[in-house]
């Protein structure tokens, strides 16, 4: 058996690395990084541009989970079998639905198209870039994990049980999709502000 370098491989499953159990990334931990300062990138005057972009959207993802979870949260407020539980639980289907469209059609852009370009830029990053690219492959999961389960939300007479089990797996999408959007804003846009400083 063969040691891995460090600089160039990593087990993604080991908890330090994996998107569900990472605490944040450093430069230590992904070599090749640069430093993020999320204090100072306000004052960058290249912070305008594509990373105010990428955050922006970042914040819609973030907003349209929470959503997610507080509204499922409410609908077992509701009496069961109330119409008010059946409209949150009509609004909660669409919010699901519109969140994984979302997400998906955003980590396929970047998948086809920024990742690849962050990589022939900054070659150093190809560590933190092969991360990326496998959080993607495990928020793939949550989506098609969730995207099965939100059917059942419209489904007449479904019970609390059930309603729970939605509400735990968005839980679980939230959780992955804030930690990687996180991550990932903290490896590509100290990458931008380093090629224009």
């Amino acid at each position: 058996m063969t040691e891995q370098d460090p600089t160039t491989a990593f087990d993604y499953e080991e908890p330090k690395f994996h998107v569900a159990t990472r605490s944040k990334i450093t430069a230590r931990l992904l070599p090749g990084t640069f430093v993020a300062d999320r204090k100072a990138w306000e004052s960058d005057p290249h912070f305008l541009g594509w990373p105010t972009h990428l955050q922006r959207l970042h914040g819609a993802i973030s907003a349209a989970s929470a959503r997610l979870v507080s509204g499922l949260e409410a609908t077992l407020d509701e009496p069961e079998g109330s119409a008010q539980e059946r409209k949150y639980l009509t609004n909660m289907a669409r919010v699901g639905q519109d969140l994984v469209a979302h997400v998906r059609g955003h980590h396929g852009f970047e998948d086809g198209h920024v990742l690849p370009g962050f990589l022939a830029q900054f070659p150093e990053l190809s560590v933190a870039i092969d991360l990326l690219e496998k959080d993607h492959r495990v928020l793939d999961s949550a989506l098609d994990q969730t995207e099965q389960l939100l059917p059942s939300l419209r489904r007449e007479g479904i019970d609390r049980r059930s309603v729970g089990r939605v509400l735990v797996q968005a839980k679980v999408l939230g959780k992955i999709l804030s930690r990687h959007t996180y991550d990932e804003e903290d490896i590509l846009i100290p990458a931008v502000l380093h090629a224009h400083a």
